[in-house]
């Protein structure tokens, strides 16, 4: 018997690259949601509202955060808002994708920094591990999703449905805000 031992970091690319096409076969199961995706993400009228920490959060997160809503500037609809976290122990990203202001698609990914045991604290240049995600919705209903990884609904406490609409719910009033303004 021959064993091979892979270390770690060659084994988490190669994780992504399984969630990424395991991804795309959730998107295949729903061609509506696929052309959604794919028509907000080309399209290069839709208008950037970019809000920083102050415009949105008192106390911000350990390296802030950057929420960047994309509308049409016509209707003033909010086609797509992307979140970016920026944490001690890693950055998180997801986008909501948007029908009518209501969420068709939600693509999260979170990725992880290395822990330097040597120096007992995060190496922000380096990542070890994360998860990622994608989530379906009709009409505010969750209704399937994939997701691989150690993910922020692990916990099976934590509903996936009420969080991603409440998220979507505070920075969706946030966008409108600055766009009133």
């Amino acid at each position: 018997i021959v064993r091979i031992k892979m270390k770690p970091y060659l084994v988490v690319p190669f994780l992504f690259i399984m969630v990424s096409l395991k991804a795309q076969n959730i998107l295949e199961q729903y061609p509506e949601v696929f052309e959604i995706k794919k028509s907000i993400d080309n399209n290069e009228s839709l208008q950037p509202v970019i809000l920083e920490n102050d415009d949105f959060i008192d106390d911000s997160l350990d390296g802030g955060v950057e929420v960047i809503g994309f509308y049409n500037s016509t209707t003033q609809e909010i086609k797509k808002i992307s979140i970016t976290l920026f944490l001690s122990y890693g950055i998180q990203r997801y986008s909501f994708y948007l029908k009518n202001e209501k969420p068709v698609l939600v693509m999260d990914k979170f990725k992880q920094f290395d822990y330097d045991k040597e120096l007992n604290k995060f190496d922000d240049q380096n990542f070890d591990g994360g998860f990622i995600g994608t989530y379906i919705f009709n009409d505010n209903r969750l209704i399937d999703h994939i997701s691989l990884g150690h993910k922020r609904f692990e916990d099976d406490s934590i509903d996936i449905e009420e969080t991603f609409l409440k998220e979507l719910d505070f920075y969706s009033k946030k966008i409108s805000e600055a766009l009133n303004d």
